[in-house]
């Protein structure tokens, strides 16, 4: 005999669980219609049912769209398991191939170490089993997305206090690169690079948000210092930042991990920079300190497997020199 609950659930329309679904992955219920091909009525008339079942709101309106309450965000795994035996079901029944439907991680990466992450992720030797993987800059409403569920989990520069969200440190640069024109002066000064060296030319940094997005580690030095920095710029993406070195003759740092990419343009050259210089220059300001932002265990909707792969990636990624 069915309990209660178990009945109140059976007797769902097997629609209305994947409205669920779709509503959870997307937020709108535009959107949901518009996906599934059916009115926005007939989606409003799936979640008043849901609702009825669970005894529960499910989503409540947000700037961004519909957010997941902590039920809807528990329901969400078993009803995309529950999917996919639909799914097998309707191969099965209908003789076609079996598809993979290993769900695809949604991540946000520091804009400074993502082509070297999706470099690395694409030659790993287990890539079938990391599965796909989207990356997206990380952005200033990022830890929402990631509590929303718009985004699965983070590699940032910044530690996020959201409620429901656990941050984990991963590591740091050991060492970083100068990078200018292969012609530029500073480099007539090789391998005695000083950091009052680089000051006395013009200086460009990638702004990223958590490290230098309110003040660049060299101009920090130089204040201490009182080191004059003849001129310097910030810039929001990499490209603004490699055209900035070939057209303005500037200078600038990258990570380790970013050096070869500087490297593949014949116009450019990199160097590591002393360790010494290195030293002094994050005397005032710590190096960027990598965290992995996501949910609580429970409310993950990927496995520990696919996760500890992409751990390690990003672990050993920030150990390279």
């Amino acid at each position: 005999m069915l309990s209660k609950s178990l009945k109140k659930i059976s007797e769902l329309d097997v629609f209305s669980l994947i409205v669920f679904k779709v509503l959870y992955e997307n937020g709108y219920a535009n959107n949901t219609a518009s996906e599934l091909q059916v009115s926005a009525p007939k989606v409003s008339r799936c979640l008043a049912s849901l609702r009825t079942t669970f005894d529960d709101e499910l989503f409540y309106r947000r700037q961004q769209g519909l957010k997941p309450t902590p039920l809807a965000e528990l329901l969400y795994k078993p009803i995309c398991d529950f999917y996919r035996i639909l799914v097998h079901l309707e191969q099965v029944g209908l003789g076609e191939p079996e598809l993979d439907f290993t769900p695809i991680i949604h991540v946000a990466v520091a804009k400074n170490i993502m082509t070297s992450l999706a470099m690395v992720i694409s030659q790993h030797p287990q890539h079938e089993t990391i599965g796909k993987i989207r990356l997206q800059q990380w952005g200033h409403n990022s830890a929402e997305l990631i509590h929303n569920g718009g985004i699965d989990f983070g590699i940032a520069l910044e530690s996020s206090q959201s409620a429901g969200l656990n941050c984990e440190y991963l590591g740091t640069h050991k060492n970083i690169y100068l990078a200018a024109k292969v012609d530029h002066p500073i480099w007539e000064r090789s391998p005695q690079i000083t950091l009052e060296k680089i000051a006395s030319y013009s200086f460009v940094y990638l702004e990223s948000k958590g490290f230098n997005d309110r003040v660049d580690p060299l101009e920090m030095y130089c204040q201490n210092a009182r080191v004059e920095l003849v001129d310097v710029d910030k810039v929001t993406n990499r490209e603004e930042l490699l055209s900035h070195l070939m057209t303005m003759d500037s200078v600038a740092f990258t990570p380790a991990v970013e050096a070869d990419i500087y490297d593949s343009i014949p116009a450019l050259r990199t160097e590591v920079l002393a360790s010494e210089q290195f030293n002094k220059l994050h005397c005032g300001l710590k190096p960027p300190q990598y965290c992995l932002v996501e949910k609580e265990p429970k409310n993950r909707r990927y496995s520990e497997g696919r996760r500890a792969i992409i751990v390690d990636i990003v672990t050993d990624l920030l150990k390279s020199t």
